[in-house]
């Protein structure tokens, strides 16, 4: 299982993580969670101390729980750069239960 096979800029920056499509009583929803990129390459060289020095530095800037119209739907930033956002897949309707 790959952490790292979907990126994506939500509120201008950059992450890296994976996506998941699913149907969400009919309509088929992407979810994303992923890192803030810089701390991911932190992370990934092993470079704890940098690692905690930016998600201290950069705490004011989150969290966030607001839409990111560029995304398209609803996006959580977490204090440690974690990020998880939620969308409606192009071409998808709110609409009655399917059933």
């Amino acid at each position: 299982m790959s952490i790292q096979d979907a990126a994506r800029t939500l509120f201008g920056n950059e992450y890296v993580g994976t996506d998941h499509v699913f149907r969400l009583n009919g309509p088929r929803v992407e979810a994303f969670s992923g890192v803030y990129e810089e701390i991911f390459r932190l992370l990934a060289r092993g470079d704890v101390e940098e690692y905690r020095a930016l998600v201290h530095a950069r705490r004011g800037v989150r969290p966030r729980l607001t839409f990111d119209k560029n995304w398209g739907g609803p996006v959580s930033v977490h204090a440690d750069g974690s990020v998880f956002a939620l969308r409606l897949l192009p071409g998808q309707s709110v609409g009655r239960d399917p059933r």
